[in-house]
């Protein structure tokens, strides 16, 4: 497409990385050293989900209004379903599949990862189940509904008020137990990606264009969010809490600060929208949803076959330097390169069906009935 914005592609690219070193959690317990790594990498990551959250605020705005809002909040939905159960069916044959090579039965194995313990909840809201990582697309359908709520009822002036005031909700859960007790989960739609995805729709419907010219500016207050998003958690998480760096790493969902990251980095990119337009990162930026998908079964196969292969070859391999540093740019190219594989062979249409296969069988299905239903003469 001519029109899109080269430089929020890029940004994805960036953030789906961000994402896999959050999950291979390279250097923690790597020794003191390893353990602040980790910190400083994994805490100015914290943009990722955010990010990928507010664009897609941003460019429903550019699509949704009043008379076209059921559809096209529809149309969303059923794509954004057909990927979570993609992902949900990826996520059963992972197990499956490292359950045969640990050599373990299956059903032990399925149970063991929390099948037995389902909840319909959890299942369609939470999106926690078997996989934590999908919660995101549970999270963004109820955001997309959310704020379709507010466009058909006319009601956009309220929309972000209301996404701040029960995102301050989920900011207290998360980051000040102590100090207020919130008897439920808040990473969640409401409480998270509702926010997001409303920011990012109301940085579209106001029309904001920020200054090519300033684009410096933008990108030194992004640096400078970047240490205080540091410097905020480091206090939450170790000088609150009173907590030792040596000892663990702790780290919060989302922070005040990742608010003032995540609009700076919106003002950066929309004032370069060229950004790294000659490079690969927007074209992989355009697959991010593919790597995100993908990158934690392939985390588990491979700390299975470490497992596995340890006894043989004598070493841990996640107690190595190589290992630390490979880890993240081999997951990250291998989820993209099984990605772009699967839809050559017709197993998903990317931008579309996840689960084509599903339309084949029901179309076959079709066809059998329709030969066999008798004719009416």
């Amino acid at each position: 497409m001519s029109n899109r914005i080269h430089s929020i592609d890029t940004l994805r690219a960036v953030a789906i990385f961000f994402i896999v070193i959050a999950h291979v959690q390279p250097f923690q317990g790597f020794g003191t050293y390893g353990n602040y790594i980790y910190f400083v990498i994994d805490t100015i990551g914290q943009f990722d989900v955010p990010f990928f959250f507010a664009t897609s605020g941003y460019f429903l705005a550019e699509t949704v209004n009043v008379d076209n809002v059921k559809s096209t909040v529809s149309g969303s939905v059923r794509k954004l379903g057909s990927i979570y159960l993609f992902g949900r069916l990826l996520s059963v044959t992972a197990v499956i599949g490292i359950a045969l090579l640990q050599g373990v039965p299956v059903t032990n194995a399925l149970i063991a990862r929390g099948l037995g313990d389902i909840s319909t909840l959890d299942l369609l809201y939470y999106g926690s189940a078997l996989a934590v990582p999908l919660w995101f697309l549970t999270a963004l359908i109820f955001s997309l509904v959310f704020v379709a709520c507010f466009v058909k009822f006319r009601q956009t002036r309220y929309l972000l008020p209301v996404a701040v005031l029960v995102h301050i909700v989920g900011l207290i859960e998360t980051n000040y137990q102590m100090l207020v007790n919130v008897p439920f989960q808040t990473r969640d739609a409401l409480f998270f990606g509702f926010f997001y995805v409303a920011l990012g729709y109301q940085i579209n419907s106001v029309d904001w264009t920020p200054d090519e010219n300033r684009s410096h500016i933008y990108f030194a207050a992004v640096c400078f969010l970047a240490g205080v998003q540091l410097v905020e958690q480091y206090a939450i998480g170790y000088i609150i809490r009173d907590n030792l760096i040596y000892q663990e790493i702790y780290l919060t969902e989302y922070s005040i600060s990742t608010i003032f990251f995540v609009l700076a980095l919106f003002a950066y990119v929309l004032s370069n929208p060229k950004l790294g337009k000659n490079t690969i990162l927007p074209k992989v930026g355009r697959h991010a949803l593919g790597i995100y998908l993908l990158h934690v079964p392939l985390i588990r196969l491979f700390r299975t076959m470490n497992r596995v292969w340890r006894p043989e070859i004598g070493v841990d391999l996640t107690t190595t330097v190589l290992w630390h540093l490979v880890m993240t740019p081999l997951v990250y190219v291998l989820s993209l390169a099984i990605y772009l594989f699967m839809a050559k062979m017709n197993v998903i249409e990317i931008g579309g069906s996840h689960t084509p296969w599903l339309n084949r069988i029901r179309s076959r299905g079709h066809i059998l009935l329709r030969d066999r239903t008798p004719d009416d003469n």
